[in-house]
């Protein structure tokens, strides 16, 4: 009797430590967070986004080559101008020293935060602001429409789709348009381990899709670039940082993912001795064509010579991309008509644009 005790005493505990968990706003940054995560050496084929679905288990080899942290504050303890605009409540973080923009544009955005705000009816977690300094004046900009990370409660199962518009005006320039929608779905449930959870702990996980177009000033006109990423998070309860986050970016046509990003929660660590992979800072520039305009629809490109392996990809007005050439410095629009055309070269994280004109 006592050996049929301690098994049916194993099954409860082995249940127990394998269960569905649920996610509320309680789960969510609060000001004064300081969350420490590490960044990992990207992976040829460790991390699946296919390892999906009901008790998975994750445990993925992460070698860690930097460490950041998150210091959640209140919008007036960064700047009190701030305050006037985001509110008394809203949380967040500076996700960058300074945003990359074409070079020869007469302004600098410096010291960028994005704020956060838990919102209810219904419940939620929004990304609602952005704050910066351009060219030394503090600005901060409500979205016009939210971006929802995540509708509560986060289940196995659930799902929802928002759209988000972010408008950012820039004296003497016009400014900078953010639009798009997240589409997000709870695709796993399981335990997940990783060099700071030593041991399984229960997870949720959340894909969210994001599809967007970034405008920006380029010449005489504003033209729309789509960007399209896929967002891997696994979640904890009673922690306020993904136990993993996985970035990748979306292929034309929606497949064809390429993992850009892996970071997970993590406590401090000497980094002295750990093998560091090139961290090169994203640049943006403007390329130059030749001719341009053309008449017979042949370009050449004056990309850097560094830039071993780029892709060319050629867009309308309307944001569509039309073109795609790789690793080619000629490249050939006489199938195109004639009008306006925008330019974008990728090469790792380096971009450069070109506005195209064929006659």
């Amino acid at each position: 009797m006592k050996s049929v005790r301690l098994f049916l005493f194993a099954i409860l505990v082995f249940q127990a430590a394998t269960a569905q968990i649920t996610l509320t706003s309680g789960d969510m940054p609060v000001a004064g967070d300081s969350l420490r995560f590490s960044n990992a050496q990207l992976p040829d084929s460790a991390i699946s986004p296919a390892d999906s679905g009901a008790n998975v288990t994750w445990n993925y080899p992460l070698t860690m080559v930097s460490q950041g942290i998150n210091n959640y504050q209140l919008a007036a303890s960064v700047n009190i101008l701030y305050a006037v605009t985001v509110g008394f409540t809203a949380s967040g973080y500076k996700v960058a020293d300074s945003l990359p923009l074409p070079g020869g544009l007469p302004i600098s955005i410096q010291q960028v935060y994005t704020f956060f705000e838990v919102k209810n009816s219904p419940s939620r977690y929004d990304a609602d602001a952005f704050a910066a300094n351009i060219s030394g004046i503090p600005t901060a900009i409500k979205y016009t429409k939210d971006d929802v990370w995540y509708d509560f409660p986060l289940t196995y199962g659930s799902q929802d789709s928002n759209n988000f518009v972010l408008n950012i005006a820039i004296p003497t320039l016009g400014g900078i348009k953010e639009t798009g929608y997240r589409k997000t779905r709870v695709d796993g449930w399981g335990t997940i381990t990783t060099p700071y959870y030593t041991t399984p702990v229960n997870c949720i996980r959340v894909r969210s899709e994001i599809h967007q177009i970034d405008s920006i000033p380029l010449g005489t006109f504003n033209i729309g670039f789509p960007v399209n990423t896929v967002e891997y998070k696994w979640l904890v309860n009673g922690d306020h940082y993904p136990a993993l986050w996985v970035t990748s970016n979306l292929g034309f046509g929606g497949g064809n993912e390429v993992i850009t990003s892996v970071r997970y929660r993590d406590e401090y660590r000497d980094t002295a001795n750990v093998n560091k992979v090139a961290n090169i800072a994203p640049s943006i520039s403007v390329i130059k064509a030749v001719p341009n305009p053309t008449i017979n629809g042949t370009v050449n490109l004056e990309v850097p010579d560094s830039w071993q392996k780029f892709e060319v990809e050629v867009f309308d007005m309307q944001s569509k991309r039309v073109a795609c050439f790789h690793n080619e410095r000629q490249i050939d629009i006489s199938a195109l008509p004639a009008g306006n055309y925008a330019g974008r070269i990728t090469s790792g994280n380096q971009t450069g644009y070109v506005l195209l004109v064929k006659q």
